[in-house]
C-alpha cells in the first residue's frame, strides 16, 4: 500500500491528498517524500504545516521528520535551527514546520516561498488558511516539480476537502473542478500499516471504539464527528437560493475575528431564521474585510439601496467592532447560544441557503470532546452564526 501511496506521488497530480484512519503510516509517507526531494534538490524549501504550531513541532518535527532525518541522512548531515523552526540540510535545502493557526508564525512561513508544502491534518485546517498559504508553492528549482501534499483523518462529507479530492467539485461553489485531475487521493488504514503498529492497537484500541470513530479511526471513512453540537440539523433545511425567502422581517449578521475572519448574515421570518450569506478569510485586517464585505454588496438591497443592520460581533474584538458596518457587540453565552439554535432546529425554524458553505462546512463537524468541552477547531462560522441569532434573540435589535 506505501508503494501505491508513493507511485500516487509521482503522477501527474498538483494535489496529493493521503485520508484515512489512525497509525495508517501517512505523516511517514509524505515527510519520507519531502525528505527525499529536500536532499535530491539542493537549495530547495519546504514546508510542514499544521493548525498549531507545538502540534506540528511534536507530532511532525520530533515524533516523524527528525527521527527519519537521522536514518535517510545521518545527524551530522542536517542543522535544527530551534527558533525559526526549520531544518537545514547539507545542501543548503530547507525543511519549515509551521502552525497557520498561530498569527506569530503565519508571517513568517508565508514570507517565504517553496517546491513543497505539506498540510498535515488538514482537517483541521480552513479553506481559507490553505488557499493564502497556495500562493506560497512558488520556487524555481530546476527538475523540482512544485507539489500540494495533505493528509487527514477524515472528516464529514462537507468538509472542503471531501468536497475537492472525492467528489471533484470547487469548494466554496460546488461547482466542477477546471482540472480535476490534478487532484488525487488515495486511502490508507491501520491494517495497511499493521506491522508497524503494536500487536492489539487494532483489536484492542480501534475495534472497541463508539460506531463513528471506528470509521474514521479504523476504516477511514467520512462520517460526522462523535459529539456533534447540532445532531438535529438535517439535510432538509438547506435550501436551494430559489428556495429562500425574496423578503426578510429584518437582517442580522455575526462577525467573529481573528486568523480566520469571517461573517454569517441571517435573515428573521416571523421567528423563523434563514442563513442566507458568510463570508471568511485569512489573515486579513478588519478593515480590509470590511470593505470587502461592502464591495460585494453585503450592505446593498437587492435594488441597490442601502441596508444597515446590526453586526454582533466577538466582544474580545475591542476597537476592531467598530471597523465593522453597523458592529455591535455580541452576546457571547456559548451553552445558551447553542441551546437556542438546537432548538430552532427542532421545531424546523432553522435553515441554510446551499450557497453558504462555510457554515455548512463546519456544522457538520461542530463537536464537543469527552470533557464536553466545544472542540476549537474551524468553528469561525459557527461563533458568528452564534452571535448573529442568538444576540437578538436576547438583545431585540432590530435594522434600521
Amino acid at each position: 500500500m506505501q508503494r501505491a501511496a508513493l507511485s500516487l506521488l509521482k503522477s501527474g497530480a498538483k494535489h496529493v491528498l493521503l485520508f484515512g484512519g489512525s497509525r495508517s503510516g501517512k505523516t511517514t509517507i509524505l515527510v519520507i517524500v519531502i525528505i527525499f526531494r529536500a536532499a535530491r534538490y539542493a537549495g530547495s524549501r519546504h514546508l510542514i504545516c499544521r493548525l498549531r504550531t507545538k502540534d506540528a513541532r511534536s507530532s511532525v518535527l520530533h515524533e516523524t521528520l527528525i527521527p527519519w532525518l537521522d536514518k535517510i541522512v545521518g545527524k551530522a548531515r542536517y542543522k535544527l535551527v530551534a527558533h525559526d523552526n526549520y531544518i537545514r540540510l547539507w545542501n543548503g535545502s530547507e525543511v519549515w514546520i509551521g502552525g497557520l493557526g498561530d498569527k506569530e508564525q503565519v508571517d513568517k512561513i508565508l514570507g517565504h516561498e517553496y517546491n513543497t508544502i505539506y498540510f498535515n491534518e488538514v482537517s483541521q485546517i480552513s479553506y481559507a488558511a490553505v488557499n493564502v498559504a497556495y500562493s506560497r508553492l512558488a520556487m524555481n528549482i530546476p527538475g523540482c516539480r512544485n507539489l500540494f501534499l495533505y493528509d487527514c483523518n477524515p472528516a464529514s462529507p462537507m468538509h472542503w476537502a471531501y468536497k475537492v479530492f472525492i467528489r471533484k467539485i470547487e469548494a466554496r461553489t460546488d461547482t466542477p473542478l477546471v482540472k480535476p485531475e490534478l487532484y488525487a487521493s488515495m486511502v490508507l488504514n491501520p491494517a495497511d500499516n499493521a506491522e508497524n503498529l503494536a500487536s492489539d492497537y487494532i483489536e484492542d484500541i480501534l475495534d472497541p471504539m463508539p460506531e463513528k470513530q471506528r470509521a474514521r479511526f479504523r476504516d477511514g471513512l467520512w462520517v460526522k464527528a462523535d459529539g456533534v453540537v447540532y445532531d438535529r440539523f438535517e439535510e432538509e433545511m438547506i435550501l436551494d437560493p430559489e428556495e429562500m425567502p425574496e423578503r426578510f422581517d429584518f437582517v442580522t449578521a455575526g462577525q467573529d475575528f481573528g486568523l480566520n475572519i469571517t461573517n454569517v448574515k441571517v435573515g428573521w421570518i416571523a421567528g423563523a431564521v434563514y442563513v442566507f450569506a458568510d463570508y471568511g478569510a485569512y489573515n486579513m485586517p478588519t478593515r480590509t474585510f470590511n470593505e470587502e464585505l461592502a464591495a460585494r454588496g453585503w450592505y446593498r438591497n437587492g435594488d441597490g439601496s442601502a441596508n444597515i443592520f446590526p453586526t454582533f460581533c466577538d466582544p474580545a474584538g475591542g476597537e476592531r467592532i467598530q471597523e465593522i458596518t453597523g458592529g455591535v457587540k455580541a452576546n457571547n453565552s456559548v451553552d445558551s447560544g447553542i441551546d437556542y439554535i438546537a432548538a430552532l432546529m427542532e421545531k424546523k425554524r432553522f435553515f441554510v441557503c446551499s450557497t453558504c458553505t462555510g457554515v455548512l462546512q463546519e456544522i457538520a463537524d461542530y463537536a464537543r470532546d469527552e470533557a464536553n468541552e466545544i472542540v476549537k477547531v474551524n468553528d469561525h462560522y459557527m461563533d458568528a452564526m452564534r452571535y448573529a441569532i442568538f444576540s437578538q434573540a436576547q438583545y431585540g435589535v432590530v435594522c434600521a
